[in-house]
């Protein structure tokens, strides 16, 4: 027997409903999770949800299973019955129904095997569970096959944090205190780029410590993946964000998709809402390959945007499966083979960097970016940050890319950015005009720039520009005419080596991705850990 995934119980009121769904006659103690779920006479729970649903879609589609089985810890009388939905206007289907007398909780009910249907006719499985004593405890559930793993999985998990010690923490402590992952092989590479971690304070043996220069979270990933590579120990890589909450089960459901994987495939895990937990923000997007959008908000379409996964027709939607183009770094797996055949990130300091990874993997290799359902963690979006030094690097890590996998328009990006930069003077946002304005600039100086520039240094300046007027927000003429007039002559300059710029951006990107280049670009040392006062 092998578990490819469990039912797992919330954690907390807030995101309960993208665990289970009760009736009334369901108490759940969210306190202690490990006593399980009492249930009344009549008391139905129900496994409809985003992180306890069976995507036998994209199982039956990417991985070898044709089969798999409940397993339940049940105590008590019960009526079991599991369900197949297809689509948001079809009845749901019941593919089993049965009653179990007298369960105990160290003898877990077995249902019978489930033959995993394919294509159009695949949908999503759940179970219901109504309770037919007096009083009754739904422990645990797993989901589970007979059917032997394709290959044996070991998986680095690079984590890249900047001063986000606590999320970190929490973080490290779901991994390491799941019991289920306990046998699973997986390292964790955690690189400081602020360099506050004590050494002292992680001492697990599965997880490595490396202090970094602040390059950035490109750099910081890419920092752990080259140390994850010199143990040559891993099949895959996963990279997560620091700041995110993590569910345990998107680790342990990443494992079994790759160890019964057809073939080779990026997984990209959704952005849950930290702010409003329920809310499904994005679930891969689509890069716009038209060169008319360049310098301007747009080039990046979010998949599954802003999804309420307490309703059941947005599960139901979820099986409609979108051609993504990159999944976010907070959550994204790959095989040591994609990193082999494409080579590393690009040094882009932060935004876009795995847009044009994921791109790569997916012009040159062919490896579809497959957004599982049920694999997420929360993160707080980017559009609950107002943070303008971030749109330098939007800006300018967009120009790059698409230097590199297209061909950018010098009127097109010009007149765009002329659009954007207006609409930032008009909302007297100068700072963000300021940053627009730095980040076109930056890209006609071509990839020198950043080859020879130390990521940290650059940083600290582009945070000093990103807050040049103490008036911001406030009308300024003065400030409008010197900042246009700023955008002249930079616009003016760029245009003359435009071409020849882009085809560099193109060529350099080819020495940029290649361990040598990171390891003098980041001259990796050891110093000494931080120590608190």
């Amino acid at each position: 027997m092998n578990i490819v995934g469990r039912i797992k119980l919330p954690k907390s009121v807030e995101s309960s409903a993208l665990y289970i769904q009760c009736n009334e006659a369901v108490s759940i103690n969210y306190q202690e999770e490990n006593e399980g779920i009492v249930l009344r006479r009549g008391g139905l729970i129900s496994s409809s949800s985003y992180f306890n649903s069976f995507y036998e879609r994209y199982y039956a589609k990417y991985t070898t299973l044709h089969s798999i089985y409940y397993l339940l810890k049940l105590e008590g009388d019960f009526k079991v019955f599991v369900y197949r939905e297809v689509n948001q206007s079809s009845d749901r289907e019941k593919i089993f129904e049965g009653n179990f007398e007298n369960c105990q909780l160290p003898n877990p009910v077995k249902l019978p095997p489930i033959e995993l249907l394919q294509g159009v006719s695949a949908g999503r499985l759940y179970i219901e569970i109504v309770c037919l004593s007096e009083q009754g405890i739904f422990q645990e559930g797993w989901i589970a096959t007979d059917e032997t793993k394709a290959r044996e999985i070991s998986l680095g998990i690079v984590i890249c944090t900047f001063k986000k010690e606590d999320y970190v923490k929490d973080t490290l402590a779901t991994l390491f205190q799941d019991k289920y992952l306990q046998d699973k092989d997986f390292k964790v590479f955690l690189v400081d780029n602020g360099r506050t971690l004590e050494k002292a304070s992680f001492n697990d043996s599965r997880l490595k410590l490396i202090p970094n220069k602040n390059a950035g979270g490109s750099g910081g990933f890419t920092r752990g993946l080259v140390e994850a590579l010199e143990e040559d120990s891993y099949s895959h890589f996963l990279v997560m964000d620091d700041d995110i909450e993590l569910e345990s089960e998107s680790i342990y459901r990443l494992f079994s998709l790759h160890e019964y994987a057809k073939s080779d495939f990026i997984v990209a895990g959704g952005l849950l809402n930290l702010n409003k937990k329920h809310v499904l923000y994005e679930a891969g997007a689509t890069f716009n390959d038209d060169p008319t959008v360049r310098g301007r908000f747009g080039s990046l379409t979010a998949l599954n945007y802003n999804m309420d996964l307490r309703s059941t027709d947005s599960l139901n939607q979820l099986l409609i499966e979108e051609d993504a183009d990159y999944g976010g770094f907070w959550f994204c797996s790959f095989s040591k083979e994609i990193i082999e055949k494409i080579k590393l990130p690009l040094p882009l300091f932060i935004k876009l960097d795995d847009v044009e990874f994921c791109l790569r993997a997916k012009k040159v290799l062919g490896v579809p970016i497959v957004t599982f359902p049920s694999i997420a963690v929360w993160h707080i979006p980017s559009s609950a940050k107002s943070l303008n030094w971030e749109t330098y690097y939007y800006f300018r890590n967009d120009l790059i890319t698409f230097a590199i996998h297209g061909s950018p328009s010098y009127a097109d990006t010009v007149s765009n950015l002329t659009k954007e930069i207006m609409a930032s003077l008009l909302a007297s946002d100068y700072d963000r005009a300021q940053m627009l304005i730095k980040a076109f600039e930056d890209y006609t100086k071509g990839p020198d720039f950043i080859k020879h520039s130390e990521p940290d240094v650059l940083h600290l300046s582009i945070l000093k520009l990103s807050r040049t007027y103490e008036n911001q927000n406030q009308v300024d003429k003065l400030a409008s005419i010197q900042l246009l007039d700023q955008w002249s002559s930079v616009a003016a300059k760029g245009k003359i080596d435009w071409s020849s710029v882009s085809k560099d951006w193109k060529s350099a990107a080819k020495e940029m991705i290649t361990t040598t280049f990171w390891r003098q670009y980041l001259e990796p040392k050891e110093p000494a850990y931080a120590t608190r006062q």
